[in-house]
């Protein structure tokens, strides 16, 4: 019974793989080549003759070649020198892959039990209850504080509670409503006794008619077989009972309810957002036992988007998600690590947390760049500070290359100088009089450059009256960007008289 581990070897130009024998088994031998009767590999440990042992980066092979005592190669020099090479042995054991995620949705969301505990307890409202949730949750925040993972997460939660989730992402050009009539076509495509829902997704010419102002002068169907090019849905009532017939063949099917979960909703069209705050809104009112609610996750620019494509915005819950609390920070690092039987030294995860400063996207970063250091640890292994030095190298990199394109996005003059100044007067928050006041203009004048940079998730509220950037380093990165400093970075760079 062999496990895991295998090796194969090359003799000349003959390759055998060997596999390795689990030595707990009762009677387990050294395996024999099959024909020649060769003993393997693993018998002739420790080899007579000098060899070479390297691990190839981000691979799971260990490589071991033989060569002759007077031509021992140095280095690479193998793979430049093929004719010295008496044999090579490939070994191959079980590579432990990073279990953080940068740029993806993450595995596990900690410190966000405050949010995750809310969205639960409406989850059980639905589901036990029966109940409409009434407000839309938005869980709003700059790029990088993983809204995306929490809605994820909360998607779980629902399925879990057996309730039909439909996700969507906003931003397609054909409007979110159909993004969300295809959704639920490809949910339900299998499913038997949906002929209500099918009629609901056919045929929504007649809302054309007597739908929302502005869009009668579309002409537009939804189709099964064409639902991508459709256009926008023809009014509130019809995707209304689009949502009410797919709740009914939901319930057919053993869901406890709808829900449905928008990523990036601030790129939604002002249509799809009246559709959805016009029709919870009559939810509401006439359907309070209609098992269904809407989660969705955006930028800082979401609130100012919704509010001014829908009146009714006190249907919207909007919710603001931040950095990570210190100790969240170190779940994040330690825990994905200690999943795998990997530790992190005390010391080491101290020094990353202070590093990262609670923004996720520098922890999954910075995890991932030191369990790399760390080569791929084996369980037992542990990830230490060295290796969190090297790996904050290689996440100051990414991060300079993320604040370089978040500068680079700014290309109005006000609001560059909105960001020149407001970097030059420090890291903490800053007050927006003190802005107007480097900017020698009055408080009210700079609130659209304020409001714009808040949209575009550069900054963000600190308190009444505070501004703050959205990500920890980037007024560093502004300040060298623009040519100067603060005077504590002066004094640090001024050399000592007394040295």
């Amino acid at each position: 019974m062999a496990d895991v581990f295998r090796c194969h070897e090359r003799s000349g130009q003959r390759w055998t793989t060997w596999p390795r024998p689990s030595l707990t088994t009762p009677g387990a031998r050294w395996p024999q080549h099959p024909a020649s009767g060769r003993r393997s590999p693993w018998q002739r440990r420790p080899r007579p003759l000098p060899e070479t042992r390297h691990r190839r980066r981000g691979c799971s092979r260990w490589v071991h070649s033989v060569v002759p005592p007077s031509r021992t190669p140095t280095g690479n020099s193998i793979k430049s020198d093929k004719s010295n090479v008496l044999s090579e042995i490939i070994w191959e054991d079980p590579m432990q892959p990073s279990p953080y995620t940068p740029g993806e949705v993450a595995r596990s969301v900690p410190g966000r039990s405050v949010p995750l505990g809310q969205i639960e307890e409406r989850l059980a409202y639905l589901s036990d209850l029966q109940r409409l949730v009434g407000r839309i949750r938005v869980d709003q925040g700059p790029r990088g504080v993983g809204k995306t993972s929490l809605l994820h997460e909360a998607s779980l939660m629902a399925t879990r509670r057996d309730i039909l989730t439909i996700w969507v992402t906003a931003g397609e050009a054909s409007g979110l409503a159909t993004s969300i009539a295809r959704e639920i076509d490809r949910a339900t495509g299998e499913w038997s006794g949906r002929r209500d829902l099918t009629e609901r997704l056919r045929g929504l010419d007649v809302g054309l008619q007597v739908g929302v102002p502005g869009v009668a002068s579309v002409k537009a169907s939804w189709k099964p077989d064409d639902l991508p090019d459709a256009g926008p849905p023809a009014g509130t009532r019809e995707f209304e009972d689009l949502l009410v017939a797919t709740h009914a063949v939901a319930v057919e099917h053993g869901k406890k309810g709808l829900v449905l979960f928008v990523d990036e909703i601030q790129d939604a069209d002002l249509l799809s957002l009246k559709l959805l705050g016009y029709g919870w809104q009559d939810f509401q009112r006439e359907r309070p036992d209609l098992p269904a609610a809407v989660f969705a996750a955006g930028l800082p620019s979401s609130k100012q988007v919704i509010n001014d494509a829908v009146s009714p915005s006190e249907r919207f819950a909007f919710k603001t998600l931040g950095g990570l609390s210190a100790d969240a920070a170190m779940i994040a690092l330690a825990g994905p690590a200690r999943e795998l039987g990997v530790e992190w030294d005390h010391d080491a995860v101290q020094l990353a947390v202070d590093y990262t400063k609670g923004y996720p996207h520098a922890v999954q970063l910075l995890g991932s760049y030191a369990w790399e250091a760390a080569a791929l640890p084996d369980p037992g292994a542990r990830i230490t500070r060295d290796h969190v030095r090297d790996a904050i190298q290689h996440t100051d990199d990414d991060l300079q290359e993320l604040y370089d394109s978040r500068l680079s996005r700014i290309r109005v003059p006000s609001e560059r100088d909105f960001v020149r100044v407001m970097s030059a007067l420090g890291d903490g928050p800053i007050h927006r009089n003190a802005i107007a006041h480097e900017l020698g203009q009055a408080t009210t004048s700079i609130s659209s450059t304020r409001q714009a940079l808040l949209n575009a998730g550069v900054i963000e509220e600190a308190g009444r009256g505070y501004l703050q950037f959205t990500v920890d380093g980037f007024a560093a990165f502004a300040r060298q960007h623009f040519g100067f400093s603060t005077a504590a970075e002066r004094l640090k760079e001024e050399p000592n008289e007394d040295s």
